[in-house]
């Protein structure tokens, strides 16, 4: 089912909590099934994370190269020490794009929808997308900064 996209700062208290490890696979179908609908739904959307659509839990799902990859529990392992520059935007935050650097390649481990053990280790946008998920989990986006910012300038600027 395809729900509502929270969006920052009007859910800033859920977008920046921190989100719990899911014990049961079982207990997560339906989540799953509604974060893919709810990305789909999106007309530029590449990742979402669970917390996106209120559900404090680590799934996201990664849509790269038409295909999705389920990902439970999801932790990087290693990461290259390179570093790239991306123009990234996020779907909590619509139409606002910040200048993120990220690392060029993570591998990350994590348990698909059937709880298999996996591991990805692709580069590129992949990594980029995953490493940008896992920071909804620890409560965190860079793209909110854009807008903490932009929040700032305005109180500056106001008079009482």
């Amino acid at each position: 089912m395809v729900k509502q996209i929270l969006t920052y700062p009007e859910n800033k208290e859920i977008l920046t909590s921190k989100s719990v490890v899911v014990e049961n696979i079982e207990d997560v179908k339906d989540l799953i099934q509604d974060l893919k609908d709810t990305l789909h739904s999106t007309k530029s959307g590449c990742g979402i994370s669970a917390v996106q659509i209120g559900e404090l839990k680590r799934v996201c799902i990664i849509s790269h190269n038409g295909q999705d990859t389920v990902m439970i529990n999801p932790v990087i392992t290693r990461r290259r020490p390179e570093k790239v520059f991306f123009r990234e935007g996020c779907l909590s935050a619509p139409n606002v794009y910040n200048i993120i650097e990220r690392d060029k390649k993570v591998w990350v481990e994590y348990l698909d929808e059937n709880g298999n053990k996996k591991i990805a280790d692709q580069g590129g946008l992949f990594s980029i997308i995953v490493q940008h998920e896992l920071d909804h989990f620890e409560g965190w986006c860079e793209v909110f900064n854009q807008l903490k910012e932009e929040e700032e300038k305005v109180g500056e600027n106001q008079c009482e």
